[in-house]
């Protein structure tokens, strides 16, 4: 189909305010207010922006502006560079390497579902893609920023499998909480309740709505709402029943009435506990409350453990959550897998200690450890990353590389990448062992315990331990 811009078939180069001139090579999204041209290169792309009138354009170009000037440097936006120099309204933005829309992850357009899943990157890569996706709205969030308009088509990724980046385009929709307008912008299926009814505004609950649809349709390749009965009827109906939240969610615990047989199945061996948690949340009780609906920033928590307790089969190159028995397309037994178990030091009571001039009681505050429920597996092809994700409960760089784990043969070498220093339990009575900044230490992977801590002691701090996930 020849675009709006293709005029004739010949593409004309778009200028700048700064009277730099972008060739353009093709469209890689278009929607109701426009449409996004990759320049030739690769690594930058044009949005052309369509106004109804020219109060309306003025608008878009002051918002443009303002966009320029909110704090969005940590955030993998395709940034305003540049607005186009008038009578064109639209800017330039940057993006990684060559990138696709997100929904080449969530629609297969092929017959074998399973060999398109495998080809785009399989669990793991999603997992880790759509944390990251979660991590930039939770930043933007953060700010009292919203997003407005997230949907597949807005959201670009790599097109090579083996990288993991993200990019949001479609900017210009960015704006202040209280200062949304009262009619926001979304895109069918994934606009939330409350935006569908027209009885809210654009808000961070909505943006965190239309992320879990995103989290559920990419991972299992099935849109929340639009069960069999949908997917076979007409886009009339299927706008007027799954996308106005008539029909309850494909895989609601009671009411089977909208259930759906395509994508990957079944899904729950696709999403973690946490995740499938937070997706009933999302999809069944946010509904009708959205205060309950799960954040942009517990779905970025719940992802980036999900992706850390993936394992791959070797046979099949399938990637599939550790907890589960076998591989999920060809169910080849899980091998012995070695995790480490994440826990926290820190006080749990505290008993009485003598009493204050005041006569209240003094308390004895004593540390313990405490189990956490997540885990990362160690990858024995691969280093282990630990971020500060896993080194403390509410990082500032949540992904500042904390120490990296090197399996080999019989051992696992530990190498401290942090600021401070890290200690090593052999679990055998003799103290622990300091790693200093820069520093590396060896443990055996033979089924003897060990623990890193990532603080002294005497001292309120996270840990992980060296088990093993038995094979079965």
């Amino acid at each position: 189909m020849t675009s709006r811009w293709d005029l004739g078939g010949l593409l004309r180069p778009v200028e700048d305010e700064y009277h730099q001139l972008w060739s353009l090579s093709h469209s890689i999204g278009a929607g109701g207010q426009g449409e996004v041209w990759l320049a030739r290169g690769g690594r930058t792309a044009v949005k052309m922006i369509t106004a109804p009138t020219q109060e309306a354009a003025e608008a878009v170009h002051a918002r443009l502006r303002r966009i320029q000037r909110l704090p969005l440097d940590d955030v993998p936006l395709a940034g305003v560079l540049a607005l186009l120099a008038p009578p064109k309204l639209g800017y330039v933005m940057e993006l990684a390497d060559e990138m696709v829309p997100l929904d080449t992850l969530c629609v297969c357009d092929e017959e074998d579902l399973a060999a398109w899943y495998l080809r785009t990157g399989g669990l793991e890569r999603r997992l880790r893609l759509l944390a990251k996706l979660a991590d930039a709205i939770a930043r933007l969030h953060a700010r009292a920023i919203v997003y407005q308009d997230l949907s597949p088509s807005n959201v670009l990724v790599s097109a090579a499998p083996e990288q993991q980046e993200i990019r949001l385009i479609d900017v210009d929709n960015l704006g202040l909480v209280s200062a949304v307008a009262s009619a926001p912008v979304h895109t069918p299926g994934y606009g939330a309740p409350e935006i569908v009814a027209g009885s809210s505004g654009a808000s961070t609950l909505a943006d965190a709505h239309a992320l879990g649809v995103l989290v559920f349709e990419t991972l299992t390749a099935s849109h929340p709402f639009r069960g069999d009965e949908v997917l076979d009827s007409d886009p009339d109906h299927q706008q007027e029943y799954a996308d106005r939240f008539r029909l309850p969610w494909i895989d609601h615990p009671t009411d089977r009435t909208n259930e759906c047989t395509v994508g990957i199945t079944p899904r729950q061996e696709l999403l973690s506990s946490r995740l499938w948690e937070l997706a009933s949340q999302c999809f069944v009780d946010a509904v009708t409350n959205p205060l309950v609906r799960p954040s942009a920033a517990q779905w970025a928590a719940a992802l980036h453990s999900a992706a850390a307790q993936t394992v791959r089969c070797p046979d099949c190159r399938w990637t599939y959550r550790a907890a589960a028995t076998s591989c999920l397309l060809c169910r080849r037994a899980r091998d012995r897998t070695w995790v480490l178990r994440h826990g926290l030091t820190g006080p749990v009571g505290a008993e009485p200690e003598g009493r204050s001039e005041t006569g209240a009681d003094i308390p004895d505050v004593r540390l313990s450890e405490v189990p956490l429920p997540d885990f990362t597996v160690l990858r024995p092809d691969a280093e282990t990353v630990l971020t500060a994700r896993h080194a403390s409960p509410a990082p500032d760089q949540p992904d500042a590389v904390i120490a990296q784990v090197r399996l080999d043969g019989q051992d696992a070498t530990v190498l401290n990448l942090s600021r401070n220093s890290l200690w090593l339990d052999h679990q055998d009575g003799r103290p622990w062992r300091e790693i200093a900044l820069g520093g590396q230490a060896t443990a055996p992977v033979d089924g003897r315990p060990w623990t890193l801590h990532f603080g002294e002691r005497d001292a309120v701090h996270r840990w992980v331990r060296l088990t093993a996930l038995e094979a079965r």
